[in-house]
């Protein structure tokens, strides 16, 4: 039996609602970082949100190239936890939920040895959603990244 496949289409809508408390592997464009056996949680417009042993992340749609389902054995679902879903929340920016929290930032990759992969460990200070950019602080440096090229966030396990 074929495992459920949804393939996005640049440039069209991705409706991926049908994967909603489901697991599966989300592939990225390119060099860009994928999610392997994750939760999806909720789908929203540009994001889709799921969790990863316990920490939850978000992963852009304009990179994703496909979703394939996951089956998991009773064994695997064990080990994962009950997967709750959540509605949708238009009203608050997907990022909003990360200020504060320390965080991978996966950078959307556009050449094949890229100089920034993302940052990891990074905690989130801020979201200015009028110029479209979060201000991180890594390590003692702090930097704006621009909403654009951030093709996945997930709560970091290193702290």
């Amino acid at each position: 039996m074929a495992a459920n496949r949804l393939i996005h289409e640049t440039g069209k809508p991705f409706d991926c609602t049908s994967l909603c408390g489901k697991y599966a592997t989300i592939n990225m464009e390119g060099q860009d970082v994928g999610y392997a056996r994750v939760g999806v949680v909720s789908v929203g417009p540009e994001y889709i949100m799921f969790r990863f042993r316990g920490r939850l992340g978000l992963a852009a749609k304009r990179y994703i190239t496909d979703i394939v389902e996951v089956k998991m054995t009773e064994r695997m679902l064990k080990k994962e936890g009950e997967l709750v879903t959540e509605d949708w929340d238009e009203s608050v920016h997907p990022l909003k939920r990360f200020v504060g929290e320390r965080c991978d930032i996966h950078m959307h990759q556009t050449r094949m040895f890229e100089a920034t992969p993302g940052f990891f460990g990074a905690k989130v200070l801020y979201l200015d959603e009028r110029n479209q950019l979060i201000r991180i602080k890594e390590n003692s440096s702090q930097f704006n990244v621009s909403l654009s090229m951030i093709c996945g966030i997930i709560e970091s396990q290193m702290y």
